[in-house]
């Protein structure tokens, strides 16, 4: 699919270089044409009125003309044809006079080109008969073709440079959509992954309640171990739905309302006290108050407790600090716990979808790897940004949101 992307973007890059190209030089050699033919008629009226038949060079202001090869052809009442004013042009036979003043008769228009001959002409009176003026433009079609074929070469070098350009700019185009298709495929496989292994205690422990010879002690731990799993499979869902309902909070924006972020945030930390207290933490929080920010209030409390819940769980024996200050036009939540030490790779690839640092351990206490990268869609979609850290045994997350400006 990515490489039919980037074929398309190519062929729709070429096709529309070449429109252009091919607008911009057919307009530039028509217009070129058109003045080259004005100029010749131009000259071929000058001619025409010299009594002479000599073209003079004109005085300063007078019309411009182009130089090129010509004769007047004169015609009597009786027919009988002379030539004057022959300027370039070898001596001619009165059979090739004939012939050319046949095919301007015969042509029956004032001007007009003689292509077999290449001579541009134009009829004028002079009585008692009628005057030919006969132009060489050989060289100007030669110089017309030369420039069409610099045109040609200087059309197609561009769209080689084009096509090597599209080429580039093709796989910058469609970097995001293959992210988002590997990214895609590699959800569809971690969730299967995750979901075969509590399926498979399931079926198990339910086969196993339909043998006979356990009893009934043994048949409670089998429906105990089926209720456990279906709820770890519960919350598994709901965390995959949750990361479904993400792009759904970009359009909701009515849902958006003003709220206190430091009363928000201040909420959701009592429910995790207790917690805290239980696994040996101390807590220590530093929250500005009156902090206000425009966004979801369910999805920004999901956000903390979900920074608060990682605390909780995979925090070695310590201070767990929770900070909220201003900073500026935005405001920052910090949530910092005692943790193993972390590189920097291991922090940005902490927020991929399933990441487990230890697989064994977050499975014993429930994780599936999928709140951080919840946590930084909401926050993405409130405008903000979330990044992690580890610095002398201390693992830091921040968030970082506008806030609202108060009113003047």
């Amino acid at each position: 699919m990515i490489r039919k992307l980037r074929v398309e973007f190519v062929c729709f890059i070429m096709l529309l270089a070449a429109c252009l190209l091919a607008a911009l030089f057919g307009t530039q050699a028509y217009y070129l044409r058109l003045d080259g033919v004005r100029d010749q008629l131009v000259t071929l009226h000058r001619i025409a009125r010299s009594p002479d038949g000599i073209l003079h060079s004109p005085a300063a202001g007078g019309e411009e003309g182009v130089f090129l090869p010509y004769f007047t052809l004169t015609c009597n009442p009786d027919g009988e044809l002379a030539v004057y004013g022959v300027n370039g042009f070898e001596p001619m036979d009165e059979a090739y006079l004939n012939e050319l003043y046949a095919l301007v008769l015969e042509e029956g228009k004032v001007s007009g080109v003689l292509d077999a001959y290449h001579l541009r002409y134009l009829r004028a009176a002079a009585p008692p008969g009628e005057k030919i003026v006969f132009a060489d433009i050989s060289g100007t079609l030669a110089s017309f073709q030369h420039m069409e074929r610099l045109n040609i070469l200087l059309a197609f070098g561009t769209l080689a440079v084009i096509f090597c350009l599209s080429l580039l700019l093709s796989k910058l185009a469609v970097k995001p959509v293959e992210e988002a298709w590997r990214q895609q495929r590699n959800f569809v496989a971690d969730a299967s992954h995750e979901l075969k292994t509590p399926l498979t205690v399931i079926i198990s422990n339910a086969e196993l309640l339909h043998q006979p010879g356990y009893d009934e002690a043994q048949r409670r731990r089998f429906a105990e171990n089926i209720l456990v799993t279906s709820r770890k499979m519960h919350h598994l869902t709901e965390s995959m739905l949750g990361l479904a309902r993400l792009d759904s909070l970009r359009d909701a924006e009515k849902k958006l309302t003003e709220l206190d972020f430091s009363a928000l945030v201040e909420n959701a930390l009592l429910p995790f006290e207790p917690m805290f207290f239980e696994q040996g933490l101390h807590l220590e929080t530093q929250l500005e108050a009156g902090i206000r920010v425009i966004g979801n209030e369910d999805g920004l409390r999901q956000c903390v407790d979900i920074l608060l819940d990682n605390a909780c769980k995979y925090s070695e024996p310590g201070c767990v600090f929770v900070e909220l200050r201003r900073d500026g036009r935005r405001c920052e939540l910090t949530v910092a716990n005692p943790y193993p030490e972390l590189s920097r790779e291991e922090c940005r690839e902490i927020f991929r979808r399933f990441y487990r640092r230890d697989p064994a351990r977050s499975s014993a206490v429930g994780g599936y790897g999928l709140g951080l990268p919840i946590a930084e869609g909401i926050i993405t979609h409130h405008g903000g940004k979330i990044s992690c850290e580890w610095e002398a045994g201390e693992l830091r997350f921040t968030v970082s949101i506008p806030i609202q400006q108060p009113l003047r």
